[in-house]
């Protein structure tokens, strides 16, 4: 699998939440996270309020503009309907199913941070939240639905339990931790289906999502338990420095 931030798929859509079968030579996309709409595309990095909002607007419509937190009582109502209009008509707002930008959206919802200053200063905050917390059976629900293409993994579940778990005033640890668990799951659970499906027992975990330490221990932990076989990185990080090795060897391959 490869999580990261946001790159160029094979069907123009921007991926980073992918489950591939794969070998040196070719790769199916068998599972992804449920795509949404960048508003303002690259714009949306750096406001990633913007993909909370798009996520927010997709469960409760303008509804969630009642929902009474504090983030959202701070939005501009006039600036959200610019963003809006962006939503419903697609306008510089390309779909992407990308990990990076669903630890935006819940950071920013968690943090009450609407900016940042680079890509993944709210990933990282909230990985620094969940390692404060010390119950460790707190998760969320997410769904995984079967489409002719594949297996799409629905987090709306998880966002309407955060948002009842902030209108409770429960410790952002917790939310935090219950968050990164819930997406190790997510991994767990679809490698299991994969697995049944394909015959396949070993699983790879690489992007820049990976660099997350408490990821990574939880999503090892749950497979090793499932009997997997699992790759990770160790000569080289699992970010983009990665990727120009990953294109020699494939080069390598096809030439032979």
């Amino acid at each position: 699998m490869a999580f990261d931030g946001t790159g160029l798929g094979s069907d123009n859509h921007l991926w980073g939440a992918e489950f591939l079968v794969c070998n040196y030579r070719d790769f199916k996309r068998v599972g992804h996270l449920k795509e949404i709409p960048l508003l303002g595309g690259e714009r949306a990095i750096l406001e990633p309020s913007r993909v909370a909002a798009a996520w927010l607007y997709l469960i409760y419509k303008d509804k969630f503009l009642n929902l009474g937190l504090d983030w959202i009582k701070e939005t501009d109502k006039e600036k959200w309907r610019v963003l809006k209009n962006m939503y419903l008509s697609g306008f510089n707002s390309p779909l992407a199913s990308s990990m990076g930008r669903l630890f935006d959206a819940v950071g920013s919802l968690v943090l009450g941070k609407t900016k940042v200053n680079f890509e993944a200063e709210l990933a990282i905050e909230l990985e620094k939240l969940a390692t404060r917390y010390s119950l460790l059976s707190t998760r969320y629900s997410f769904e995984i639905i079967r489409h002719k293409e594949g297996y799409i993994l629905d987090p709306v579940p998880l966002f309407q339990q955060i948002i009842l778990d902030l209108k409770a005033k429960e410790p952002q640890e917790k939310i935090a931790y219950g968050f990164h668990l819930t997406v190790a799951q997510m991994i767990k659970k679809t490698c299991l289906i994969l697995k049944k499906e394909n015959k396949i027992n070993k699983v790879v975990l690489s992007g820049g999502v990976f660099q997350n330490n408490l990821l990574l221990c939880l999503a090892l932990d749950l497979l090793y338990k499932e009997d997997f076989e699992v790759f990770t990185h160790k000569e080289l990080s699992c970010n983009d420095s990665g990727i120009s090795l990953g294109q020699a060897i494939i080069a390598n391959q096809m030439k032979t």
